[in-house]
């Protein structure tokens, strides 16, 4: 088993990858850690990596290029833009 401290956008399908080479994992991940996989994270908390099967071809692409991925998003804006003018009016 291994810990990791989450970094900021971060969520358990990028700690899956980073660490396990594997988005399968996120279900075990999770598990171990007691959370739902759809879960946000809090940067700066703990997770523990259970020992599960790695696939090394894609963990050392990774720590090769120090790659840690943080994709998740933190805020939901939705915002309608009306266009206005001529170029966009119609008869």
């Amino acid at each position: 088993m291994a810990v990791t401290i989450v970094l900021h956008n971060q969520s358990l399908l990028d700690i899956a990858i980073q660490w396990t080479g594997s988005v399968a994992n996120v279900f075990l991940i999770a598990q171990a850690n007691g959370l739902a996989v759809s879960d946000d994270l809090v940067a700066g908390s703990e997770l523990t990596i259970p020992d599960v099967e790695n696939n090394k071809d894609i963990l050392n692409y990774y720590s090769s290029r120090a790659i840690q991925p943080a994709t998740a998003f933190t805020e939901i804006v939705t915002e309608i833009v009306r266009q206005r003018g001529i170029g966009y009016m119609q008869i």
